[in-house]
């Protein structure tokens, strides 16, 4: 349930209208009410001298609204407000130290500076815990656990809304309702996770005037809290209930967030911390970003098609695996990354592995979209034969389990054998679509539909499904509305404020 602002009164101003006000603000030349029947700017009711008025996103009604809040800590990088008739929950009593002194540092050196002093001019960061307003009315639903929205950079006349400020929003009100399901690590992690939104925003967007894809930006959140808190058992459970999903064409699906774990995971153990700073730099975004950085790296003669294809190995081999391809890195994750794709128990959560399931009978593989990875197994005793025909662009890998031999590049036509447990693993390294005809074994790439945002509203409606099978709350992230409302806000002509 929300928690009560007290005798502090609401102002609610639908997102529907936020261009509608710009456009009258610029159109009247002054920061109040416009003349001539104009719209008036939007203000906060007045706080209380100890209090800061701030607005934030409610994604049920789909509209802004304000609240007080008062500042409870100052320190080495942040300042921290708690919305008016809340409190810190105990669990999160050693909240700024955990970001002045751990998340802070890990997040700028792998992947550089946020804006600092930024609009505001104070190099402090604002972390303002409130009860985001997400529908979550009882434990176990989905919900929206923090968000970074690049329109507090503007100034108000581009967006009446802003708070002028950087800042996160994070939402307390899961670890209140949820008795423990949801912990403070989950908490940390949110922040780690926006503060690199944060970080992405101010060196593509800001510094570049580039809007990079959703998938990387993703990627990378998903990639920064494993530098402190280890590997995802929920993201690693969502990719193995969804391993086919395109890594690029993102829909705001959870399942986008399990490809986008599993390739930001493999390129940390690849390639160090430093690849996802070296991305930054380029003066570009996506798939050509990420070739540039590798480019920098002494000696590296791989692409990000290359690795698609290693990372595919190293994912059907399973960390089990980790030490069967001697001589061969790229073909296994870290035991460290703690990823396992066989079936298996992580943290609490019972992973389904990828091969879950005899697909022997098949004779024709499910389709695969652009970038993405598609998993069979085979059984016969002792031993059986596998023929694979190919779409022109896709590439396969087979393990034999039996006898513990990987064959490579495979040919489409010939015969794979095995003892006991086959495996296939096909990848389609390529953003096209093929059709492709086949005798026993047969692999597609389909067409699939242009990616579509979903709003917050309807990405966590999705999401309460998935939170009724993994039994446990699952967080949103909504960065893609704030994404699409700030690129309607620069076609528009306006910039950041600094």
């Amino acid at each position: 349930m929300f928690r009560s602002l007290g005798s502090k009164k609401t102002t609610i101003i639908p997102l529907l209208s936020l261009f509608m006000l710009v456009a009258a603000v610029v159109l009247t030349g002054c920061g109040g009410g416009g003349g001539g029947g104009g719209h008036a700017t939007p203000t906060c009711p007045p706080c209380s001298s100890t209090e800061t008025s701030f607005w934030a996103a409610n994604f049920v009604t789909n509209s802004y609204y304000c609240i007080c809040a008062a500042e409870v800590a100052t320190g080495a990088q942040s300042r921290i407000f708690v919305q008016h008739g809340m409190n810190l929950p105990p669990v999160l009593s050693g909240l700024q130290t955990e970001f002045d002194t751990k998340i802070y540092p890990t997040n700028t050196n792998n992947f550089g500076s946020e804006p600092n002093p930024g609009i505001d001019n104070d190099p402090l960061i604002t972390i303002l815990l409130l009860n985001i307003k997400d529908g979550l009315s009882g434990a176990g639903g989905s919900y929206v656990a923090g968000y970074f929205d690049p329109g507090n950079e503007y100034p108000l006349f581009a967006n009446p809304f802003s708070n002028q400020r950087e800042m996160f929003y994070l939402n307390i009100n899961p670890i209140l309702i949820n008795s423990g399901s949801v912990t403070e690590t989950d908490f940390y992690t949110t922040l780690a996770h926006e503060f690199q939104h944060m970080i992405h925003w101010e060196q593509k967007n800001h510094l570049k005037n580039l809007d990079d894809d959703t998938w990387l930006n993703e990627a990378m959140s998903e990639v920064a809290p494993t530098y402190l808190y280890g590997p995802s058992c929920e993201r690693l459970y969502t990719y193995e209930k969804d391993p086919f999903n395109s890594l690029t064409v993102w829909n705001d699906s959870v399942s986008d967030y399990g490809i986008a774990y599993m390739w930001s995971q493999y390129y940390k153990d690849q390639f160090g911390g430093t690849i996802f700073k070296e991305i930054m730099q380029q003066n570009s975004i996506g798939i050509t970003s990420v070739n540039s950085a590798l480019t920098t790296i002494p000696s590296n003669t791989r692409t990000f098609e290359s690795t698609f294809y290693d990372m595919s190995i190293a994912i059907g081999s399973g960390m089990t695996t980790t030490t069967r391809w001697t001589g061969h890195p790229e073909w296994t994750f870290s035991v460290a990354s703690g990823i396992d794709t066989w079936a298996a128990s992580c943290g609490s959560i019972m992973l389904p592995g990828l091969f879950s399931q005899n697909t022997s009978t098949l004779t024709t593989l499910p389709a695969l979209g652009p970038w993405s990875v598609g998993f069979s197994s085979f059984h016969s005793s002792p031993t059986g034969t596998i023929t694979w025909t190919a779409a022109s662009t896709l590439k396969a890998a087979f393990i034999d389990g039996g006898n513990n031999r990987l064959s490579t590049n495979i040919v489409s036509g010939s015969s794979n054998t095995y003892s006991n447990d086959g495996y296939l693993l096909v990848s389609n390294p390529s953003g096209g679509s093929v059709s492709s005809a086949g005798s026993v074994v047969r692999s597609s790439v389909s067409t699939l539909a242009p990616a579509m945002s979903l709003s917050p509203k309807e990405m966590l409606a999705a999401a309460n499904a998935a939170s009724q099978a993994l039994d446990r709350p699952r967080s949103v992230c909504v960065q893609s509305a704030f994404k699409e409302r700030e690129k309607e806000r620069r076609r528009k002509g306006f910039k950041p404020g600094f």
